[in-house]
């Protein structure tokens, strides 16, 4: 097959499985990352971009993203809040990635010396499963999840520039190192599983035994570290609450049962969700956690056996098949990172298999076609209905994928069907309950924080939503008790202050500007906190204080559009009419799109 029309292929089917995903909404984290980040509203915030960690305006994160935050500026300025075209770019980064995993594997098996014929056909076979397998859907169809295409689009488009060097001449061989020095920074840029690419490239060479082309890439890994670091170290950043320690000796069973759970995403995936965990009691005691613990144990035998089976083929692949060996290395190379070895946000999740599946599909893909070719006449019938399960199961694939992204159809649907595919998680269940107190269904809402309560005694964020809840109940005693439970817990501490002076406006009539102040100045900075208190000050008849306050809060943090408007306002309150033009023309700049969100109802 042609490589311009496997790739026409391979684009087309990719861009019809995920195509229905352009009807989805904004859900879960693009709220965040997407409708209330100051940093994306306009395109001379992009510098300032790379000196922020995701999350600015949400919970304290570790992830520095800053080639993420790029794309949904330029989506902003061109669509505003308009979900379609965010879900577009993030199928079109699909494709890319799908399109570079393609070429680079072309190259990589014609540098195993694999024969024209595999060459023609793996590459593209692998690729198609890869790019329509339903495990990719979480960072395909979520715009959120956008950095896993978006790093492997660079990742393997700079490996595949860094394999043509090897056979380029002299000056076009510069060209191609450039060029994949270029592409393994913007990969790392684009989320930090990209700087494993650059171990990739490493056992490649490795491999071959090429020590001269090893000291370059040695002196293009130190360029790329060097620049990534530079940046990432001298970005704003408040580090995330850290989770207690995992027992040295509690690991290596995560990381079996891991394993197990991986294999049957791999294989045989219906049940998909966005939230796992392999932990045995993750939720604490209970008849069903206890139920699950004993499945849990089986996972665990299941986890090693397979751990086993896939030892035994890396090792019989290196007698025999170089090429799927070097394969098999490195899916092991990109999977342990999220393994389990290594202490992460979470247990297991299945976006994580983004990178280390596209290896696992080439070495299956190149061992399968090698069968095929070399079975027994007389076994050729057998072969063949292996050829049609296979098909079916590539079909079955693409069907599942275009039918998981309905799930990010909205908030509410990603919630529920996650919740009824076994991720009960506090977090989804906090997530619910707040979407049911937004829409006034308030019974429902305190059912689903109580439920994450019970499985997370002290979490948070339960705590201070119930608190919320009870103040319109007008339960202001419980309401309290749930506060000055809620200021102990350094995560939410700002806001229960800040509820406590709405609790006791209610109560007295009063407004505690003190302890709105106190809100304001606990923890890191936090524009809606801050907002209610410089509006409180206006509306008491402080406004010349309002404005200090906001020219306190313009000093750290310029780039706030809402702040210079809102400051605006209240100069004109004043007569400092001129004052009030500038700071308005200020928030301009810093939002492209102010005036047309203003006039919006």
């Amino acid at each position: 097959m042609k490589k311009s029309l496997a790739a026409l292929l391979l684009a087309v089917i990719t861009f019809g499985v995920y195509a229905i995903s352009l009807r989805n909404d904004f859900v879960w984290d693009d709220a965040a990352l997407v409708l209330r980040d100051p940093l994306i509203r306009s395109w001379r915030l992009i510098p300032e971009g790379f000196q922020h960690f995701l999350f600015t305006d949400a919970a304290a994160s570790d992830f520095y993203r800053p080639l993420q935050r790029l794309t949904y500026t330029f989506e902003y300025a061109a669509f505003g809040f308009s979900p379609a075209p965010y879900h577009c770019t993030s199928i079109l980064c699909h494709i890319a990635a799908a399109l570079a995993l393609f070429f680079f594997s072309r190259e990589l098996l014609r540098l195993l010396a694999v024969a024209e014929g595999a060459r023609r056909v793996v590459p593209f076979l692998a690729t198609l499963v890869w790019a329509v397998h339903p495990v990719q859907s979480s960072a395909v169809a979520y715009i959120s999840g956008r950095a896993d295409p978006l790093a492997a689009a660079f990742g393997f488009g700079a490996l595949h520039a860094a394999l043509l060097s090897l056979r380029a001449t002299a000056g076009r061989q510069w060209l191609f190192t450039v060029l994949a020095a270029v592409g393994f920074l913007l990969s790392a840029l684009s989320k930090e599983s990209g700087l494993v690419f650059l171990a990739i490239w490493a056992a490649i060479v490795v491999s071959q035994r090429n020590w001269r082309v090893l000291a370059y890439a040695a002196a293009v890994a130190a360029f790329v570290f060097v620049c990534y670091f530079s940046l990432r170290m001298g970005a704003e950043h408040t580090p995330p609450p850290q989770n207690p320690p995992l027992p040295a000796l509690v690991r290596p069973i995560l990381v079996s049962r891991a394993v197990a759970e991986y294999a049957g995403l791999i294989f045989l995936p219906r049940n998909l969700q966005m939230e796992r965990n392999v932990e045995t009691h993750p939720t604490g005691f209970g008849s069903e956690s206890i139920t699950a613990a004993s499945w849990r144990e089986l996972q665990t035998l299941l986890g090693l056996l397979l751990m086993a089976a896939f030892i035994y083929w890396l090792f019989r692949a290196r007698k025999r098949d170089p090429a799927v060996f070097l394969c098999l290395a490195l899916t092991v190379l990109t999977y342990v990172p999220v393994s389990g070895v290594i202490v992460l946000n979470a247990t297991v999740a299945e976006h994580w298999l983004y990178l280390p599946s596209a290896f696992l599909f080439l070495a299956f893909t190149l061992t399968a076609v090698r069968f095929r070719a070399a079975v027994n006449p007389r076994f050729q019938q057998i072969a063949r209905v292996g050829t049609v399960v296979a098909a079916v199961w590539v079909v079955f694939l693409a069907g599942r994928t275009f039918f998981r992204t309905f799930d990010w159809k909205d908030q509410r649907t990603f919630l529920e069907r996650t919740i009824a595919a076994g991720g009960e998680s506090p977090r989804m269940l906090i997530n619910l309950g707040s979407l049911e107190m937004s829409e006034g269904r308030l019974a429902e809402a305190k059912k689903h924080h109580e439920a994450a309560l019970r499985k997370q005694p002290n979490q948070p964020l339960a705590v201070l939503n119930l608190a919320g809840l009870a103040i319109r109940e007008n339960d202001f005693k419980a309401a309290g008790e749930l506060l000055a439970r809620a200021t102990e817990m350094p995560l939410v501490a700002a806001q229960a202050h800040e509820m406590l002076a709405v609790l006791e406006q209610k109560e007295s009539g009063e407004v505690d500007l003190q302890r709105l102040r106190l809100a304001s100045r606990a923890g890191p900075p936090n524009w809606a906190i801050e907002r209610r208190f410089v509006k409180v000050l206006d509306e008491v008849g402080a406004t010349e204080r309002a404005i200090a306050e906001l020219k306190h809060c313009l000093g750290t943090q310029w780039y706030r559009a809402e702040t210079w408007q809102l400051l605006s306002v209240m100069l004109a309150k004043t007569g400092r009419d001129a004052e009030a033009a500038e700071a308005l023309r200020r928030a301009h700049l810093y939002d492209v799109r102010l005036a047309e969100r203003a006039s919006r109802p």
